[in-house]
């Protein structure tokens, strides 16, 4: 119900057409109960209604029959009564009234037993073809009417269906459009956390394929809640009106069905769920398989990565196995089953009775509406066994998009608010991803206005992490110490999105977006022109890249950027920031993927750039920092060193040691460049 109520939300914006849905169900509905009506009023009012009791009249006239120079008709009682039999395919004439009961005719002679035992004998004549046509003869208009409203319910039905299925689906596509913006827009808020924990093919599952699971839910609920209650309702009121006594005896059969249910909802429930979550991983780990294919090649690890993919694929098939299975045996595989067997009970008790039954006749028409309204008592159960596993996988995949939808998210308010000066304290921050495992240990670090600060240290000292709650990527927790301050204001005092917006950063792994080059380096800021982004490209000295492409600003980025190289993406990872103008600028490690060209390139411009700007520069290379104002050393979460490159040197600590390894594999380098030439 819970689960309901969240599309509910959805289905909502769409009334109108929900109404127009529910309208054209109901007369669905109606027509369905109208068409056993219509073909046994055709059955037993005309077809067999030849077997009604026929009266002999004095003259002709409108609706008689002519035979054998008399006069019939079934216009009125008065008159001596005769009687038209049809038996084995044949028609007989019998002169006067006959007996209810078995029937037999041979030579002519036919043989009534009652359900009394008694046995009555009349003589009766076969009619020949002219005959027998005569005798329906007062039937053709009435039937011919009645056909024609048969083939005009048909029609209204396939309108209506038509309407009421159009209308649905309309409302599924808009339900699962908005769902997928909200997911979407959601996503941009959730915390970093729920990436690091949650496997990105899973997530793009979610939004892609589980989505549809609100589509699933909705149809399965018109279909079950609606269409299928809707139409037991119509059924009943058609076999309550052909006869109560039958109507009554089918309710026998709902506690069987109650129990019957409750128990494959339980066993389908697991399954469902378990189906759902293995889809999820085969997703994960084909996005996997795909993103690191090339580093699969290299190492040749083919074999282990169809390993775990047939073995998550087994589970799944196993899974989906145990799911067909189920609705085979137990399912609405069985329903049909036993909705087949219903109509053939029917059939054979009231043929073998020769249609009558304890204190009333039953004719062929009764005997095909009643079967048919039963049948269509049976088919909404059907529909409830086969829908409830839709159900169960709808739910459980509705549930996993909401997750996301409904998910804790960040304050994404956003207001205008002074640019930094570019001050930057960290206060005694100890900081942990566990409780208990801290990666940073009272760091204390303070950076003025303009200054450029390096942050050096082996992998896992905590650079990026100090960065990451620099950048709110993280924030502090209860069981976390300390304040991190810009311009004397805890950063905690903004929400995210408008404590960023003085704030750029450039990332090891350059993230480029397919489209233009001047869209990624514009990238949010409409109003930059292209002629102010090929500036900034020219400043930081990006002219070589444009100068080597034909369409410069036009050229076409492909999709994460593959038509260019780690170098190229860096410049113009670099221009993006420059191009929103941030008053503090991060440089997480990013000449540690480049050439030494590139490099240059970019130490030529970080000189222009820092100018009236703070810049922290988590630094591989140690040349990109040497002219840095300040080098803070990390070592296991914590500040072991602090000072120029120059004091560092002298002081012969971590730093020295770093710098030195660092200057001897350059000098390897350049030995063996130089051997090779």
């Amino acid at each position: 119900m819970k689960t309901m109520k969240k599309v509910w939300r959805y289905i909502s914006k769409y009334k109108k057409l929900l109404t127009i849905s529910l309208i054209s169900m109901i007369i669905i509905q109606i027509l369905g109960l109208l068409s056993p009506l219509i073909v046994k009023s055709i059955l037993d009012n005309y077809l067999v209604g030849i077997e009604k009791p026929w009266y002999e009249v004095s003259e002709a006239g409108n609706g008689t029959v002519t035979y054998d120079d008399r006069f019939f008709t079934q216009d009125t009682s008065a008159g001596n009564e005769v009687s038209i039999l049809i038996y084995e395919g044949g028609y007989y004439f019998v002169d006067q009234a006959i007996n209810e009961g078995s029937r037999t005719i041979e030579n002519n002679q036919l043989t009534v037993t009652t359900q009394d035992g008694s046995t009555y004998s009349y003589q009766a004549v076969q009619l020949d073809k002219t005959q027998v046509i005569a005798f329906y003869q007062p039937f053709i208009a009435p039937l011919k009417l009645m056909i024609l409203l048969l083939f005009l319910r048909f029609l209204a039905s396939v309108l209506f269906t038509y309407i009421q299925r159009t209308t649905t689906a309309m409302i599924n596509v808009n339900i699962v459009r908005d769902a997928r913006k909200d997911a979407v827009r959601s996503l941009q808020r959730m915390p970093m956390s729920y990436f690091e924990t949650e496997p990105a093919g899973k997530i793009a599952n979610r939004i892609i394929s589980d989505v549809g699971g609100m589509m699933g839910l909705f149809s399965t609920i018109m279909n079950l809640l609606v269409n299928a209650s809707m139409a037991v309702i119509f059924a009943y009121v058609g076999m309550f009106y052909l006869n109560a006594k039958l109507a009554l005896l089918t309710f026998l059969i709902f506690p069987v069905v109650y129990l019957w249910l409750r128990f494959f909802i339980k066993k389908l429930t697991t399954i469902a769920e378990k189906v759902n979550e293995q889809n999820s991983m085969i997703t994960a780990q084909l996005n996997e398989i795909i993103n690191g294919i090339s580093i699969l090649q290299i190492f040749n690890f083919k074999k282990q990565t169809k390993k775990n993919f047939n073995e998550i694929s087994e589970e799944f098939m196993k899974e989906k196995m145990k799911e067909s299975k189920l609705h085979l045996t137990i399912g609405w595989n069985m329903i049909r089953l036993l909705g087949a067997l219903v109509t053939a009970t029917i059939v054979f008790y009231f043929g073998n009775g020769y249609l009558t039954i304890a204190g009333f006749v039953v004719t062929a028409g009764l005997v095909y509406a009643y079967n048919d309204y039963l049948t269509r008592l049976i088919e909404p159960v059907g529909t409830l066994f086969r829908e409830i596993g839709n159900l169960q996988h709808s739910i459980v995949r509705t549930e996993r998009i909401f997750k996301i939808i409904d998910g804790d998210k960040e304050d994404d308010t956003y207001t205008e608010i002074p640019r930094y000066t570019g001050k930057i304290d960290f206060n005694n921050v100890w900081f942990s991803y566990t409780e208990g495992h801290p990666v940073l240990k009272g760091i204390s670090m303070s950076v003025e206005p303009g200054q450029m600060v390096g942050l050096v240290g082996h992998t896992g000292s905590g650079k990026s992490s100090m960065m990451s709650l620099l950048l709110r990527f993280h924030d502090l927790k209860e069981h976390d110490m300390g304040t991190i301050m810009i311009d004397g204001v805890d950063i905690n005092t903004h929400p995210k999105r408008t404590y960023r917006q003085h704030i750029g950063i450039i990332l090891q792994d350059p993230v480029l977006f397919k489209g233009t080059l001047a869209d990624n380096i514009r990238f949010g800021e409409e109003d930059v022109s292209d002629e102010k982004i090929e500036q900034t490209m020219i400043d930081i000295g990006g002219e070589k890249l444009l100068d080597k492409l034909p369409e410069r600003l036009s050229t076409i980025v492909s999709r994460g950027g593959t038509n260019f190289s780690v170098g190229e993406k860096q410049i113009i990872s670099f221009a993006r920031a420059v191009i929103h103008n941030p008053s503090i600028l991060i440089m997480d490690e990013a000449t540690a993927n480049i050439d030494t060209e590139t490099e240059q390139m970019i130490q030529k411009a970080l000189e222009t750039v820092a100018k009236n700007r703070t810049m922290i520069v988590i630094a591989h290379r140690l040349s990109t920092i040497k002219n840095a104002d300040k080098i803070i050393v990390l070592e296991n979460g914590l500040k072991v060193e602090e000072g120029k490159h120059s004091e560092l040197l002298r002081k012969n600590g971590v730093y020295a040691n770093i710098y030195r390894s660092q200057v001897k594999t350059e000098e390897l380098d350049i030995q063996f460049s130089q051997t090779q030439n």
